[in-house]
Formats: structure tokens, sequence, C-alpha cells
């Protein structure tokens, strides 16, 4: 090992270093320096210095211990390169993994430090599994919203839950555990039920049931091709009547102080009996104040909260008004030209409706129903009660229960061709009811 270490050292510099001085002078008897010269270094040339061969190290042996030095180099690499990744897999928290629209939820190694630290299930729940088997089940990613990202789970025991993490919420485990038992104790059957919370420093959960068919956005919005089954005028009805009544009950929580603050189509779900059943209830306030770019582009949003960014029952019935404006219409709350232009649903209808009927108000996709146009047009007159730009001026929701329950029902038993349908006119609109008083 020595004379390889000598024959190195000799190979690139011409002379041996003084480390190497230690050595008898009969071992650097077959190179081209002496003991001597080892000991005193050369003085500096005028042209750099040009390396002499070694006389008996053969073409072989150059490649030999080239390929010994590049191999080094290599193995040490390969071994950093090792190390870096375990360093990084230990400060990883849930989730941690994303691929085929899969994700694996992990525990962080920060996690385990604080054993106070669990799920929290409420009064009545009979789930049965815990942290740990909801941080190790596989989930599969349902969408990206303003408060978190969320998440369907299945757990090993069959149990599908919905598991949202939220983001961005600054608030301290005193003001997150307030929130989440004043909203474990709904109980309304149009208000999706909070399971289960989880807090730590860096990480907040929340736990819900899971509903089958998806959101009121998937089935409205979603794959809008030829071959699509449409939503039926019946099944929109429910939708509303059942929403409007869940955001009726929440506002008489809390001393009539409750407030949903994101009232939106992806928020609401089919219950088992197919009304509208709310989720995501009571998450603004713990955000304060919300995004304003987020809001602003999103739709939903009243135009005072996209300014003061602070949620009230007031915007809760304008953002349900956008809902009903989208079930009668079709349309999402903000849509795209392809372009960069983008169309505001309440404008668009607004103007549409000023202006006069042109037919391209009500979804195409009801049109085939002869009988509902009365229906269609009172309760389009109730959306655009909801979005009226005054927030004083709107009505509450247990009047908007009230108002819906009392549209008249047609018959959507028979079905038409699109081409048979009669379109409503300008004077339906205009003799539609008058906006409730306060």
């Amino acid at each position: 090992m020595n004379i390889l270490f000598i024959l190195v050292a000799t190979l690139c510099f011409g002379v041996l270093p003084h480390s190497l001085s230690r050595f008898p002078s009969s071992t650097f008897s077959s190179n081209n320096v002496s003991s001597e010269s080892a000991l005193s270094p050369p003085a500096l040339p005028l042209q750099p210095p040009i390396p002499q061969p070694l006389r008996k190290l053969s073409k072989l042996s150059e490649f030999a211990l080239l390929g010994i030095v590049l191999s080094g180099c290599i193995l040490g690499f390969a071994v950093f390169a090792l190390m870096m990744v375990c360093c990084c897999s230990k400060k990883s928290v849930l989730p941690t993994k994303l691929q085929k629209d899969e994700v694996v939820l992990k525990r962080g190694s920060s996690e385990n430090k604080d054993k106070n630290n669990r799920l929290v299930f409420f009064e009545g729940c009979n789930l049965e599994f815990d942290l740990d088997d909801l941080l190790r089940a596989s989930a599969e990613l349902l969408g990206k919203g303003i408060f978190g990202t969320t998440y369907k789970a299945a757990i090993e025991d069959e149990t599908t839950m919905v598991v949202k993490r939220l983001e961005e919420v600054p608030v301290a485990r005193k003001d997150f555990e307030q929130q989440m038992k004043l909203i474990g104790s709904f109980k309304h059957p149009n208000v999706s039920e909070l399971r289960a919370y989880y807090y730590s420093k860096d990480v907040k959960l929340t736990v819900r049931d899971y509903y089958e068919q998806g959101s009121i956005s998937a089935l409205l919005h979603g794959n809008r091709r030829e071959g699509r089954i449409p939503l039926d005028w019946e099944t929109r009805v429910k939708i509303a009547i059942g929403a409007a009544k869940g955001i009726a009950y929440i506002h008489k929580q809390n001393g009539k102080k409750f407030v949903h603050g994101n009232i939106k189509a992806a928020n609401i779900f089919l219950n088992s009996e197919g009304f509208g059943c709310l989720s995501d209830i009571g998450l603004a306030a713990l955000m304060s104040p919300m995004p304003h770019q987020v809001m602003k582009a999103a739709g939903h949003h009243a135009p005072e909260v996209t300014d003061s960014r602070k949620a009230t029952q007031a915007s809760d019935v304008y953002s349900f008004g956008v809902l009903l404006l989208e079930l009668l219409t079709g349309k999402s709350a903000m849509n795209s030209t392809g372009g960069e232009e983008v169309i505001h649903l309440v404008r668009w209808v607004d103007s549409v409706v000023k202006e006069e009927w042109t037919g391209d108000v009500f979804d195409v996709e009801l049109l085939r129903y002869p009988d509902i146009e009365g229906e269609m047009v009172e309760m389009l007159q109730i959306g655009m009660n909801c979005v009226v730009r005054m927030p004083e001026q709107r009505p509450k929701m247990s009047d908007v229960v009230k108002m819906l329950e009392e549209v008249p029902r047609g018959d959507t038993e028979n079905v038409s061709s699109y081409e048979t349908t009669p379109t409503p006119s300008a004077a339906d609109i205009a003799s539609s009811s008058a906006p409730p008083q306060q």
C-alpha cells in the first residue's frame, strides 16, 4: 500500500512529498526522485513543470491506478448521496409521498416527541381507528382549496374517510380545539359531521365522512361531454333545499353568530336522501384574514368579503345564491372563455336578465323538462335576491328556505326533447316576486 501512495505522489508531483521523507533512500531508488529532493522543495520554475513518466510503470499499471482513483470517487459520491437521502427522509411530515394520485400519510419524526398529540374523536362516534392507522392509510388526492388539501383515506378496516390537512392556519391549540368542539357538536341531516381532529405545531387535520357520489361541483360541472348523465332537475332542487336548510341551521348556532365562510359547490355533497349536505364548516374562522387573491378568483365570495376578507352570515347568503345560479345555469362561478377573459357568473346572469331574455341562462340539460319553466324562473329570482351587492338587502337563510319550499313543483317525469321545450320570456322574470324585506 505504501508503494501505491508513492507511485500516485510521484506521478502527480514528480517529487516526493515531505510527509513521505521518513522512508529510507532505497525506497526511491527506482524512481526519478531522491530523498534529498524530497526534503527540499523545488524552486518555482518559469514554465509549468512537465511531469516525467515513471520508468517502470507500464501502461496497464497506469490504467489500473486511474480505475482505482475513479472508483474511489464514485463510491464516495454514492455514500454522500445516501446520507443526504436519509437525512431528508427523517424531516418529512405528512403527507410525504404523492405518486399516481395517491398519497401515503406518514408521521414525521418531530411528531413522536409530543405524546399529547393524538386523534380526538367526538362523543357518539363509533369509528375504530387511531392516529397510527390514519397515518399509515393510503389516500387519494381529492383537491386543494383555500384552507388546505383534501384526501380520501382508506383505513385498514375498510373504513373510508375524508381527511383535510389544514394549511396556513396560525392559531393556538386552545383556539383550534375550541372551534373544533363547537363544530363537532353540530347535528343536522344537511350538515356533514366532524368525526375527529388532530392538532400539532406542524400538522392540523380534520376527519369527516366520505360521500361516494362526490361533490356537487363534480356532479354538475365534471365531464360535460357527450355520454354524460345529466344532473336532473329534481336532484338540483333537493340540493338547493338541503344546502339552504344546513346553512340556516348553522346560522342559529353560537348565539346566532356562526358563519360557514366558504360555501361553494365543491363543499356540498348528497346525503343519504339525496339532499344537499354542507361540509368544511367554520374553517374560515381559523384563517384570519383569508387570502385576498384566492378569494377574488374563486367567484363565490361576496364583494365585501374580498375587500374586508372577513366572512359574515350575509356573505354566506351571497355564496348560496351563487350555488343556486350554478344549479340553474350549469356554469361555474368563474368561467374562462379560453383566452385571458374570465366571466363572473353573477355578472353574466344579471346582464342577461336586465337586457332581454336570450335563452342562454338556463342549463341546456334542463330544457328536456317541459313543465318546470315557472320553477326555474322563481328559483332564478331567489338566487338573484341572494347575490345583491348590498349585504343588508339580502334575505336571511331561514327566509330563503321558506321561499324555496314554496316554489310550486311541476311534473318532471315526462321528458321532452330540447327542440320542443318552450323558453321562458323576459316578462316571466320581470313579474317574479320582489326581494323580501328584512
